[in-house]
């Protein structure tokens, strides 16, 4: 079984070049393709210079920090369960029995772009574009219904 959940409204930044305001926040930055949190603030790296930083409250970001926050244009969902892996194999191209707790990247589910990161051992966390939301809420849906079945 596995549980779908729209996740609460979050702060969504794109940091490019220079980590170093990751630091003022009081982040670690993790190795590429993999997430680091300080308290309810969470980073992934995402590419030799870009990280996403989601929060649940706007982090105070310091002077000169070349950030640009993409809240409005993006949706989640949250995937609970341990068949979270199989539902993600419907349309999903990786293979996920090698893709560890705290691992992120960027991959398909079906035709749709997501940014998929391993939140722990049946904990997913699953975003798109927000005009998207809708086509991938169906997809991930169906893919459960199949599991089901």
């Amino acid at each position: 079984m596995v549980e779908i959940v729209p996740l609460p409204p979050l702060r969504r930044y794109v940091l490019r070049g220079d980590p170093a305001p990751l630091g003022a926040l009081g982040l670690k930055v993790p190795p590429l393709l993999q997430a680091a949190a300080a308290g309810a603030v969470h980073v992934l790296a995402l590419g030799p210079d870009e990280w996403w930083v989601m929060a649940e409250a706007p982090p105070a970001w310091p002077g000169g920090a070349w950030v640009t926050e993409v809240s409005a244009g993006r949706a989640g969902v949250s995937l609970a369960g341990p068949d979270a892996p199989l539902l993600l194999a419907e349309g999903c191209p990786l293979d996920l029995t090698h893709f560890p707790a705290g691992a992120c990247t960027r991959t398909l589910f079906g035709k749709v772009e997501i940014l998929l990161w391993r939140r722990g051992e049946a904990l997913w966390h699953v975003e798109t574009a927000r005009s998207f939301a809708p086509h991938l809420a169906a997809h991930l849906a169906e893919a459960r219904a199949d599991l089901l079945a």
